[in-house]
């Protein structure tokens, strides 16, 4: 029996996610299919993630952040973190997000670095409560940016934050 698929084409498959727990912080966030996390340093404020094969310093990569938080966490000190973790060129928005409540402050933020010699663009989500902050970045090479930013804001949308109030 022959079959002849003239003329049909398969539309692409909706990219897989994976669910990730981190055990010792709490958050939760999708991840790609084929992404794992990147070898660093035990116990330091970041998890990474990177696709198959890359290196820990890849230009595209996942991370969440956990780190503390002064009581009552401002705007100003949310920014000041931020900008610290990751080498940072440019800020295109830094926004407070409509999940902010009195215990938690969220602010949605669009980025862009560099990795080595690699310039990089980013969007992520901070989440600052009284005791730590937690702040997940989803980040493409700038030439890869159009064709990945949707991808990165369906990472980005997926975090989950741990206890913000654990030490």
């Amino acid at each position: 029996m022959t079959i002849i698929a003239g003329g049909c084409r398969s539309s692409p498959a909706a990219p897989s996610f994976t669910e990730y727990r981190d055990e010792r912080t709490g958050f939760m966030i999708r991840l790609p299919g084929g992404w794992s996390e990147a070898a660093l340093p035990a116990g330091g404020p970041e998890v990474r993630f990177v696709p198959r094969g890359a290196e820990p310093q890849s230009p595209e990569f996942i991370s969440v952040f956990t780190v503390p938080s002064e009581d009552a966490p401002s705007e100003q000190a949310i920014r000041r973190q931020v900008f610290s973790l990751l080498p940072i060129h440019g800020v295109s928005g830094f926004q407070q997000d409509p999940k902010t409540t009195s215990e938690v402050l969220w602010y949605r933020f669009e980025l862009t670095g560099s990795s080595g010699s690699t310039e990089w663009a980013l969007v992520g989500l901070t989440a600052a409560g009284r005791s730590r902050m937690q702040i997940a970045v989803c980040a493409k090479p700038l030439d890869a940016w159009r064709e990945g930013q949707a991808q990165c804001d369906e990472v980005v949308r997926s975090f989950a934050p741990g206890d913000l109030s654990a030490q």
